[in-house]
């Protein structure tokens, strides 16, 4: 009878360990983002740039200034191309100018 109350208590204390480990293991360490040791600051000098001027929405602003640019620099070449750029001045007929000069 005495080892039945001594093996139920140690189960017991398991059981409340092993609770009490799974509990804190849930419950992580929460890191600092405001950390001002000497490690967490030369670790990363900028973690908001990108590179050394830029955060990641400047150089995704900047890619899509670029890519417009580029789009439309494309359709002006291939009015160029096409000679849609200006009027024909193969026209029987004469050709006033229409850029506001006499």
């Amino acid at each position: 009878m005495m080892c039945d109350l001594e093996e139920e208590f140690m189960i017991r204390k398991t059981a409340i360990a092993t609770a009490a480990l799974l509990a804190l293991g849930l419950v992580g360490c929460a890191s600092d983002p405001n950390k001002t040791d000497l490690k967490s600051i030369t670790g990363n000098l900028t973690p908001e740039l990108m590179n050394t001027s830029e955060r990641p929405v400047d150089v995704d602003v900047n890619w899509a200034m670029n890519a417009n640019q580029d789009l439309r620099s494309m359709w002006n070449d291939l009015g160029r191309f096409w000679l849609t750029d200006k009027p024909s001045a193969l026209s029987p007929y004469p050709i006033q100018p229409t850029g506001g000069q006499p």
